[in-house]
C-alpha cells in the first residue's frame, strides 16, 4: 500500500480512557506503518490538563499533526453543533494545505463533518460507527423522546443516519450483529461493512506474576479469597445491571463457598454501597484504579461478570473489558442480547446467561463447575477478535480499499 494521509476526526479526546485505548494506539500503529495523519479531537479541559504530555510523547517522531481542540459541554446540542463547525471548519484547512487522500471519522457527529467534506471536495470516508448512536441516546434515557426538542434531534440524526450509511466509502461495525441488521433491516451493501470489535493490548494486558498480585493485595489491603472470585469492571450507571450481578452473586457465593466479589468502579455510589451492605467481608471495591494496574486487577479474578442492559441499539455494542479479561486469560459471564455476547459460550469463551433468574442463574453455576479453562488457551484463542495488533491490520486492510487505485473500483 502506498502511505495515505489521513484526517481522522474523534470527538471522543484522546487524554480520555476511550481515546486513550480506541484512538490514539490504533493511530500510532498505523503511523508506525507510514500513514500520515491529521488527528482532530475534542478534548476535555480538565483531562486535557492531565494528560496532554502522555499524548504528546507517544506521537513523538511519527507522522501524526495533532490537532486538540476544546470539548464544549454546554448548552445541549447548541454545544455540539458549536464543535461540529468547529471540526468541519478544521477539515477544510488541513484538506486546503495538505493532500489528503480520505477522512476516518469515528462516530456519528465526526461523520457529519466528513460527510461535509466528501460533498464539498469529493474526499472519501470511513463511517466507524461505534454503535447506533442515536438510538444509544433514547435507550440509555439521554433524549426523551417526550421532549420536543430532543425528539427533532432524534429525527435529525435518524435521517442523516441513513444518509451516511449511503455516502461513506466504508462502514466499519464493532459486532457482526449490527452488521447483520444492517444488511437485513436497512439494506446496506454485505461488502461495505467491516467488523472490528474494541480491542485490547495484549502486549499490557497480561496475567501477572503471584508477586506482583501479593504486592497489589497488600497495597490495597484485598485478603485472598478463600473460594473464586468474581470481578466486575466499569462504570456503575445507564447500561450495567449491578443489582442483576450482585443476585447473579448470591447464586454464585452458595455454589462456591469462600467466594468474593471484587468491584472495581470509576466512583462508589449509592448502588455499590447497596451491594456492601448485601454481603458484608465479601465484597471488596477498588476505585479510579489506573490503566497500570489494570492486569493485576484482573489477574485477581476466576470470571469477569458483565451483565449489560440489552436494547436494540446494543445490538452494535462491544465492550472494551470484553477484550481486557480475555487477553488476561478471564473467562467471561455474559447476558444475551448486547451485540455478539451471545457466542461467548460458543466460542468457548465464558457462560451466557439468557435471562436474569435464579434458576438460570444456578444452571449457569452448575456449567461453570463442570468446565476449566486453560488462561493461555483463552489468550491465544480469544487474540484472533480482540488483540491490538490483529485489529491494526484490519484497520489497514479497510485503509487499503480507500488508496486511489482501489478506491474507484468500490
Amino acid at each position: 500500500m502506498k502511505p495515505a494521509t489521513v484526517i481522522y476526526i474523534s470527538y471522543d479526546g484522546m487524554c480520555d480512557p476511550v481515546g486513550a485505548s480506541q484512538v490514539l494506539p490504533y493511530v500510532t500503529g498505523l503511523a508506525k506503518q507510514g500513514i500520515a495523519f491529521f488527528l482532530i479531537s475534542f478534548e476535555k479541559p480538565d483531562k486535557f490538563k492531565s494528560g496532554e504530555a502522555a499524548v504528546w510523547a507517544q506521537i513523538e517522531g511519527l507522522p501524526i499533526t495533532w490537532h486538540p481542540c476544546t470539548y464544549t459541554k454546554n448548552p445541549p446540542v447548541i454545544s455540539t453543533l458549536l464543535d461540529l463547525k468547529k471540526m468541519t471548519k478544521l477539515c477544510a484547512e488541513i484538506s486546503q494545505a495538505n493532500k489528503v487522500d480520505f477522512i476516518h471519522a469515528r462516530s456519528y457527529i465526526s461523520a457529519l463533518a466528513a460527510l461535509k467534506m466528501f460533498r464539498k471536495k469529493k474526499l472519501p470516508f470511513i463511517f466507524d460507527m461505534r454503535g447506533f448512536w442515536a438510538d444509544e441516546r433514547v435507550d440509555g434515557k439521554i433524549w426523551s423522546l417526550r421532549n420536543p426538542l430532543y425528539n427533532l434531534v432524534y429525527k435529525y440524526f435518524k435521517r442523516k443516519e441513513k444518509v451516511l450509511l449511503k455516502e461513506a466509502a466504508v462502514i466499519v461495525s464493532l459486532t457482526h450483529a449490527a452488521k447483520t441488521y444492517m444488511e437485513d433491516q436497512w439494506n446496506v451493501p454485505a461488502e461495505k461493512i467491516h467488523v472490528i470489535p474494541c480491542a485490547a493490548d495484549y502486549g499490557h494486558f497480561r496475567k501477572v506474576s503471584e508477586n506482583v498480585l501479593s504486592q497489589f493485595r497488600t497495597r490495597y489491603l484485598l485478603p485472598k479469597a478463600s473460594g473464586k472470585t468474581l470481578l466486575y469492571i466499569g462504570s456503575v450507571g445507564t447500561w450495567y445491571m449491578i443489582k442483576e450481578m450482585s443476585d447473579f452473586f448470591e447464586v454464585f457465593s452458595k455454589r462456591f463457598p469462600g467466594a468474593a466479589f471484587v468491584l472495581c468502579v470509576n466512583e462508589v455510589n449509592e448502588r455499590v454501597k447497596e451491594v456492601q451492605k448485601k454481603f458484608p467481608g465479601q465484597i471488596h471495591v477498588l476505585e479510579r484504579i489506573q490503566r497500570n494496574d489494570m492486569p493485576a486487577v484482573l489477574s485477581l479474578a476466576d470470571y469477569s461478570i458483565m451483565f449489560i442492559k440489552p436494547a436494540f441499539s446494543k445490538k452494535a455494542s462491544s465492550p472494551i473489558k470484553l477484550g481486557e479479561s480475555l487477553a488476561v486469560g478471564v473467562p467471561i459471564i455474559c447476558n444475551s442480547g448486547v451485540g455478539d455476547l451471545g457466542t461467548i459460550e460458543s466460542d468457548g469463551f465464558g457462560f451466557v446467561v439468557k435471562e436474569m433468574s435464579s434458576n438460570e442463574y444456578e444452571v449457569a453455576c452448575d456449567r461453570m463447575a463442570n468446565s476449566h479453562f486453560l488462561c493461555g488457551h483463552l489468550r491465544s484463542r480469544s487474540a484472533e477478535t480482540f488483540d491490538l495488533n490483529v485489529n491494526i491490520g484490519k484497520y489497514r486492510r479497510v485503509y487499503e480499499l480507500l488508496t486511489p487505485d482501489k478506491y474507484h473500483l468500490l
